[in-house]
């Protein structure tokens, strides 16, 4: 199998994670945390095939152990995340989890919007490509996370003197820019060299897998 057909296999697992997914979250109601299960299985499915995505891209530059550790990182940290809704709540019950009537604050996508920032800060000033990568996969991981939650109540953006909320993003744009998300991440990550990383080796070609 070649390269190509191989990570357009993936984006198509992608696409059917993402649309099979939120057609369970409409059709399954009750009960509540079977409902939940969905939604958090989807965003965790999500985060590990985006996140595959981009460790593919380096594998030459990770160990094996590190490449399945970062794997296990994005799948794990996409769906950690709502964990907050348990804490908000202050309570294990689900009811009382999805019942807030606030967002809790691993929703702040301002998080993602740090982690970003502070990846490319690192990719243009520092010399650790690990530090960048295992920064770019927690980014990952809460864009997509936030980018879907935000079909239904839009991104909410929370900071000192700063409390907005965004308009629900439209589904086919969630669709395009979860699609999109890795090769960004893969394009900043291709922009480090030297250093004890060997990134100066890497040949990043869109939409194909080295």
């Amino acid at each position: 199998m070649s390269p190509t057909v191989l990570l357009l296999l993936k984006h198509g697992m992608l696409l059917i994670v993402c649309l099979v997914g939120d057609k369970l979250l409409q059709t399954v109601q009750k009960p509540p945390l079977l409902k939940a299960a969905v939604d958090n299985v989807t965003h965790a499915l999500i985060g590990l095939i985006a996140t595959e995505i981009v460790v593919h891209q380096f594998r030459d530059q990770l160990g094996r152990s590190e490449l399945w550790l970062l794997i296990g990182f994005g799948f794990g940290l996409a769906s950690w995340i709502d964990v907050d809704h348990f804490i908000e709540a202050r309570s294990f019950h689900i009811h009382d989890a999805t019942n807030l009537t606030h967002r809790p604050f691993l929703h702040n996508s301002m998080i993602f919007l740090v982690l970003l920032v502070a990846d490319i800060v690192m990719v243009n000033m520092q010399d650790n490509f690990r530090l960048s990568i295992w920064t770019a996969i927690a980014f990952v991981a809460f864009f997509t996370h936030h980018l879907r939650d935000a079909i239904r109540r839009g991104l909410w953006f929370r900071a000192p003197y700063l409390n907005n909320s965004t308009a629900p993003v439209l589904y086919w744009l969630y669709l395009a820019l979860t699609q999109l998300c890795p090769h960004a991440v893969i394009a900043l990550l291709h922009m480090q060299t030297g250093g004890t990383s060997g990134m100066s080796s890497v040949r990043y070609r869109p939409l194909e897998v080295i």
